[in-house]
């Protein structure tokens, strides 16, 4: 539609106004220049039937909206993320770890990775290898997130009434799906912060963002109210639950995996990078960051390559807003189109392809190519405030498996035809987007990368 009639096109579904945002400049002007008037959501009625009231990432713009923000955001903003670093550490280790064990598990240890990173720093708990209860929980709480989130599934979204009806009623299957995903998300926000607090009583538990939660209360106000009990509940259980499935950075570290099965150049250079910053004898740390500009931009492209969230979470006005001549009428939802804004050919020439160069130049980063960032974790007062947390994962993730592996294609996929055909497709179904499934062969290195791994042992 955008291609056919403008970067702003306007629907009346059902009499509810709702704008098409298609090119990233429109999207800075209505959703960050007018963000005091395009920063409210609009009302998800599935996400409230299953219990997802609390996922402030669906909240209007409100008061508890700021608080729980502020709470969230005291924990993860830029310039205290680095206190995590030793847990991205600890955690990157053990999946280097086990990819020396059973390589083709790749996607389970990427999982592990970043979810055992948000367990620690969250709730102070260190997840199982296998079958973590904590870890499945999460993961079908991101399952159902995406689905009740896909922009058109469930006609309720439309016609909030039909949210009375009763279960029995013919029609009504998606009130059954919220009954028993209601239990789900219930164990989302609670089950880990129980834990938590229970290894706070017995006086074991170690620093997180829980205990510190709670021991501040307890030392300001000598306890923890009932209000500020479900405050804690749900900022935790909106980094939990965003950390260990529903966040960019499993679906980013999968893309990372696929691009270099597809571009082994790609690979090559940043290989060569590390090995003449890091050295053959360690592994990558924080401190080599800045010094891998050839690296940091695969991270960036991989974030570009495959958008998680396609349309992103859509904005709702909440006055009148003029655009470019305009009118954009109170109560209309603002919907970005973060897929369109990653392929537009003018920022990112063959945009289809993988081309970390695109932020390079004379061999450094490129302030003037634009960051994927600034439109894959939202607009304005609504950028997903975990963005700093996730993105010291993936570049600590991305540097260490490229520095000791060799990702190739499997055996199966035997010339440059059906490789390309593994690339990113245009995104349908749920509201998040992860790669199609594909397979490949990860080999240590060199024999001392091997040796390596095995001292580094957790």
């Amino acid at each position: 539609m955008s291609k056919h009639y403008g970067e702003v096109v306007y629907l009346d579904v059902f009499g509810q106004p709702t704008i098409i945002i298609d090119s990233y400049e429109t999207a800075v002007a209505i959703l960050e220049t007018s963000s005091a008037s395009t920063s409210d959501r609009p009302r998800f009625v599935m996400a409230e039937l299953v219990g997802l009231g609390y996922e402030f990432a669906v909240m209007g713009y409100s008061n508890a909206w700021r608080q729980r923000r502020r709470v969230f955001h005291s924990f993860f903003h830029q310039g205290v993320v680095s206190q995590y670093r030793p847990v991205h550490l600890r955690e990157v280790r053990r999946l280097l770890s086990k990819l020396l064990d059973e390589p083709e598990k790749f996607l389970h240890h990427s999982r592990h990775y970043v979810g055992g990173a948000i367990m620690s720093a969250v709730y102070g708990i260190e997840v199982k290898d296998q079958n973590d209860k904590f870890m499945a929980i999460a993961e079908r709480g991101g399952e159902i997130f995406s689905d009740v989130m896909a922009p058109g599934r469930y006609l309720v979204e439309l016609v909030p009434l039909l949210a009375r009806i009763p279960t029995w009623f013919p029609g009504a299957s998606f009130k059954r799906k919220a009954a028993r995903w209601e239990r789900d998300i219930h164990d989302v926000r609670t089950a880990a912060y129980n834990a938590a607090c229970e290894a706070i009583a017995r006086g074991d538990a170690g620093l997180s963002m829980t205990s510190s939660l709670v021991d501040n209360s307890i030392r300001e106000h000598g306890g923890v109210s009932a209000e500020d009990e479900e405050i804690f509940k749900d900022v935790t259980g909106v980094a939990y639950a965003a950390g260990t499935d529903t966040a960019s950075t499993i679906a980013t570290l999968t893309a990372f995996f696929l691009a270099m099965v597809v571009y082994p150049d790609v690979q090559r250079k940043a290989q060569a990078e590390l090995d003449e910053i890091v050295g053959p004898d360690q592994l990558p740390e924080y401190s080599h960051q800045k010094s891998l500009p050839y690296v940091n931009a695969v991270m960036k492209e991989c974030s570009r390559w495959h958008t998680v969230t396609p349309l992103l979470v859509p904005h709702r006005s909440i006055k009148d807003v003029e655009y470019n001549g305009y009118l954009i009428p109170a109560g209309s939802v603002l919907i970005a189109n973060a897929w369109s804004m990653s392929r537009d050919p003018v920022a990112y020439p063959d945009p289809d392809r993988f081309m970390p160069e695109r932020y390079l130049k004379g061999g450094k980063m490129n302030p003037e190519a634009r960051d994927p960032l600034k439109f894959q974790f939202g607009f304005g007062r609504r950028i997903c405030p975990g963005m700093p947390f996730s993105q010291d994962s993936l570049f600590l993730a991305i540097a260490s498996v490229l520095h000791a592996y060799t990702i190739r294609p499997p055996p199966s996929v035997d010339d440059s035809s059906n490789l390309m055909r593994l690339g990113p497709k245009t995104p349908s179904g749920g509201a998040l987007s992860y790669p199609d499934p594909f397979g490949c062969n990860i080999t240590p290195r060199s024999e001392l990368a091997a040796s390596i791994i095995q001292q580094s042992r957790f």
